[in-house]
Formats: structure tokens, sequence, C-alpha cells
């Protein structure tokens, strides 16, 4: 419970409110019970009075007329209130999640995150729309009749708490056993989500090694393992809840022989025995309700722990006093890096290089060299683990987040837009552009004729990740919403890699109207795109190579040299013809 108030903490106000509403429900609920046995005894006088009947009556109709008043009111609050608080913890939620580091995300399979923005967040949900309340109801309930009938006969209001306090303990073993096979079932369904996420993604692979359903062992197995896990908690919480109830039951019917015997004895007049023996089963019902609402609030407490442990993760910090740089060089001094979970190897050992204001740096190199690791580091996505990394001679991590963000345009080699239209994904660079703004950064991207040939223009829907459409496409609308940005620093990572050459001039030709004036950083495979750079750099082994014009590092005879000779021979390969019979 502490946990999860951690996860609405901005919403406590309306979580009391809900509260207390649902104990003023669950009291007007039991008040036709105390008129019912006021009436009753008022019968066994033997002059029963009129007017007092007459007005328990009444009492008895308004207070049904006002409960039912009061249950709408509280129904439609707690149900308006509780989908809001949820909504807004999500929306918390992936706040705080794009606050952390991409280490987060490194050691996290997709489908948990997923599952804790959706499934746990779900768990939660429901128990503030429906458990807690109705967990609530029934113990306010509880306690008013217990109170009530001691006040009547304590002898046998004790003999009913004490199967009660029998019961207990049961209730808190099961407690136990959810909370250690609910913690598996939870990482089956997370594995099993991961699984389905990645059968669905990887379909064309599937479908070209023939490993679709339960061919593709990795989701079947998951799926296995989902199945006997859920029948574990299922069965083991099950045993206690059942034996929870049958205590209470057995306390029931130890009540009605004490009950009789005592009327029998005449130790207890009829009226109290007949109260005793109504009020009783509605006393234990209640409690065997909560039985079950109690095992499913423990599995929701775990699911609540998971999110309120990611609520915990700490940010990137930001070194004090926050500042804003003025220029846009870009400096590596002495940095060195490692990725966790890769045994320590590191991917940038005492770096240190200088990339102008205005000016197009290319850094080439060969594969896991470290080059996408510098434009992560640029933009603080990682922290370097010695040395710093500084725009304009502020070191990153003084920059506040949101005015970092700012400063950076990333055009990537696998683009990814939002499943709505063109017209909104263009309009991811800058939320507030005007029409005008948006129409003028598709143009220069190049996307209008593409654009006007869908069915509905700009308000086509582009499809998850952007099927819809191909991969020039994309990326022309990634360059546009880029241009739309108008960031100082823009960063290309292999932005016409996979293209065809139709596709990769109409990108060109976008790209050089989106690095116009900026500071420019380009991760290219392909040197003949990047030959025209102010300044190359060959990023080997995690350290800087080489560095200098085309033509300087070609008079070296280096890396760089070497790299272009590869490059000019493997231009020239083709497919071998095959002789006959072969």
């Amino acid at each position: 419970m502490l946990r999860t108030t951690k996860i609405i903490a901005g919403d406590l106000a309306d979580i009391r409110v809900l509260f207390i509403g649902q104990i003023i429900q669950s009291i007007l609920t039991g008040a036709p019970i105390l008129f019912l046995y006021l009436a009753v005894m008022e019968l066994q006088n033997p002059e029963p009075s009129r007017g007092r009947l007459v007005a328990m009556i009444a009492g008895l109709s308004a207070v049904t007329i006002l409960n039912l008043w009061v249950s709408i009111k509280v129904h439609l609050r707690t149900y308006i209130d509780a989908f809001a608080i949820s909504s807004r913890a999500r929306l918390r939620l992936a706040d705080h999640l794009r606050a952390l580091s991409l280490g987060f995300f490194k050691r996290r399979d997709p489908g948990e995150i997923s599952a804790l923005m959706l499934q746990d967040m779900a768990k939660v949900e429901m128990m503030w729309s429906h458990l807690l309340n109705d967990a609530v109801a029934l113990m306010t309930i509880t306690v008013l009749m217990a109170i009530g009938l001691m006040t009547q006969d304590a002898r046998m209001t004790l003999l009913m708490l004490a199967a009660v306090a029998v019961a207990a303990p049961v209730l808190a073993a099961a407690q136990s056993v959810i909370g250690r096979y609910g913690k598996r079932q939870i990482a089956s369904r997370n594995q099993a989500a991961s699984r389905i996420l990645e059968y669905l993604q990887g379909m064309s692979v599937l479908k070209a090694f023939n490993m679709t359903g339960s061919g593709f062992r990795r989701l079947d197995e998951a799926l296995i393992r989902l199945k006997k896990d859920s029948v574990w908690l299922e069965a083991a919480a099950g045993i206690p809840i059942m034996i929870f109830s049958m205590i209470l039951e057995v306390g029931l019917a130890a009540l009605f022989v004490y009950a009789t015997w005592l009327l029998e004895a005449s130790l207890a007049p009829v009226a109290i025995f007949v109260m005793f023996i109504i009020l009783g089963a509605k006393f234990f019902e209640p409690l065997i309700s909560f039985g079950i609402f109690y095992s499913e609030l423990k599995y929701v407490g775990l699911a609540a722990g998971r999110i309120a442990k990611v609520m915990e993760e700490k940010p990137l910090p930001v070194s004090s006093p926050p500042m804003v740089p003025k220029t846009f060089e870009i400096s590596f001094e002495g940095v060195s890096f490692s990725y966790q979970g890769e045994g320590g190897r590191m991917v940038l050992e005492d770096l240190s290089l200088a990339m102008p204001e205005r000016a197009l740096t290319a850094l080439v190199g060969p594969s896991g060299g470290g080059k996408t690791t510098m434009t992560s580091l640029m933009a603080r996505f990682w922290d370097v683990e010695k040395g710093r990394v500084a725009i304009g001679g502020v070191d990153v991590k003084s920059i506040p987040p949101e005015a970092l963000n700012s400063l950076f345009a990333f055009v990537f080699q696998d683009v990814y837009l939002f499943e709505d239209t063109i017209w909104e994904n263009i309009r991811v660079g800058d939320r507030k552009a005007s029409e005008n703004d948006v129409l003028r950064a598709a143009e220069a991207a190049r996307c209008l004729d593409f654009i006007k040939a869908m069915p509905k223009g700009f308000q086509t829907r582009v499809g998850e990740g952007g099927a819809a459409l191909s991969g020039g496409e994309r990326q022309r609308i990634s360059i546009a919403r880029a241009i739309l940005k108008n960031a100082p620093i823009v960063v290309l990572d292999e932005a016409t890699a996979s293209l065809d050459p139709e596709n990769e001039l109409s990108v060109q030709m976008a790209i050089s109207k989106l690095i116009l004036e900026k500071t420019v950083v380009v991760i290219a495979h392909r040197l003949r795109t990047v030959a025209a750079a102010d300044q190359l750099v060959v990023i080997a082994g995690g350290k800087v190579a080489e560095l200098g014009t085309h033509e300087s590092l070609l008079a070296k005879g280096g890396h760089y040299a070497a790299l272009w000779s590869e490059q000019l021979r493997t231009g020239g390969w083709r497919l071998p013809k095959r002789a006959a019979g072969d």
C-alpha cells in the first residue's frame, strides 16, 4: 500500500474523498438493519407504540432513498476519479521513463516495459476503482455490525470474533504464497509479452525460415511457462483462501449451536436469538468476500511494487548551477565509456575530439568502434564514466534535459514514425508550428510529391512505425520534422545507408536543406557520401585513429586511405557468372 500511494502521490486528496464517500454509503447500506432491529424489539413489548413503529418505517424509507442517491453519486465519482487518477499516474510514469538513461532500457526486455505501462498499471487502476472501495465497504459494515452486536450480547459476539481470529493467520499465509508465486507469474507474463512482440516484429524472418506458430520455440516455451505459473498461482492461493472461508463457516455453525443452547437454557431472549441468527450470516458473509478481495489486493500490490520500483529509479542528475550554452561547438575531453552488461569492455577510452561550430564533422571507421556511442553521449542518452562532453564549453551534465534536447535534431538510419497522420509525424519536430511552417518543412524535405499521391494527403495514417510508407518516404518525413525543429546541432546516423539510388538522391537533397548553418555530425560507412566534410574523424577501438580532410587523410596512407581503397574495390563487385552444369 505504501508503494501504491507513491504512484498516485499527487491524487491522495481525491482518494480520501472516495474513501469517505464509500464509508458513508456503507453506513447507509447497513442502516436499514438497525431500523428493522428496533422495530422487532418494539414489537416484543406487550403494548408496542404505533407512533414509534411509524417513525421507524419512515426512517427506514428515508434512509433507503438517501442510500440510493448517495450510491449513485459515489458510484459515478469512484469510477470517474479512479480512471482519471490512473491516467495521470500513467503519464507520470511515462515522463519518468523519458528522464532515465538508455541504460535502464538496455537492461530490460521491451515486453517488461510494455507490461509495466499497461497490465501492471491496469491492476493498480482496478484496485482504486473496484477492490479497495469494495474492501472498505465490507470492512465498514463488518465493524459496525460487531459494535452493534456487542452491545446486545457480548458472549455470542466474542464467539464470532474468535472465529475471525482463528481464520486471520490463514489469510496471512495466503499473502506469503501469493507473494512467492505471484512474482513468478508476473515474470512469466512479461516474458511471454516480450516473445509475442518479438514474434510479430520478426514475422518476415519467421516466415522465411518456416518458424511460424509453435515452430518458434522461444514463444512456445514462454507461453507454456506462463500457463504453468498461472495454474500454480491460482492453486496455491486458492487453498488457503478456501480454508479461511471454511473456518468462518464453521464459526457461523458454532454461533447457531451456541445461540440455540442459550435460548433453550433461557439465557437469551427470543429477539436476541433471532437477531444473531439473521445478522450472524450477514457478519461472516462480507468477511468471506474480503478473503477473495485480499488475495487480489496482494497480487495488485506486486504490480504496484514493480511500478514504484521503477519510479524510484534516479533520472540522470543535473549539475548545479544549470547552464545553457551560447555557442554550439562540441568537445570530447578524455572521455571513457562502457555499456553496462558488456563485461566492462570499454567502448570509448580516453577519447578527445573537437567538432567546430557550423562545420560538418564525419565520423567514419569500422563497425563497433564507438561512433554511435559518441552521438548518444552528446545528447546525454548515457553519461560518461570519465572525462566530459561539452557543448559551447558547457558540460552536458550542467544543461537541463529539456534545454539539451532542444539543441539536437536526429535523423537515424532506422526511422520510427508514430501510428498517426503524416501531418502529425512532421509536427513532432515542433508542436507549436503553424500550417505554413509544416508545409515549408515538407517541401524542403522533398516530401510533397509522394504526400500528394497519398489517398488523404497529409492526413494519411502511416501505420505502426511507418509501415505504410517506403524507407525513403519515412526518411524524408524524418528530415522534415528535423527541419521543422530547427535545432542548432544536426546528427545524421547512416541516414542514406539503406536507400536505393533514387531515394538516396532525394534524401541527400533534403539533408542539404537541413544542415545549412548548423553544427553537423555525420556517421557514415560509405565514404564517398562524406568526402567533402570539413573534418573526417576515423574512430577505431574507441579512440581517434586519424583526423583531417579527405585529401590530407588519403595523403597519409593510413586507416582512412585503406578504407577508401577497400570501398573502391568492393564498389565494382558483381555476382559471378556460372558455367553450364555448375
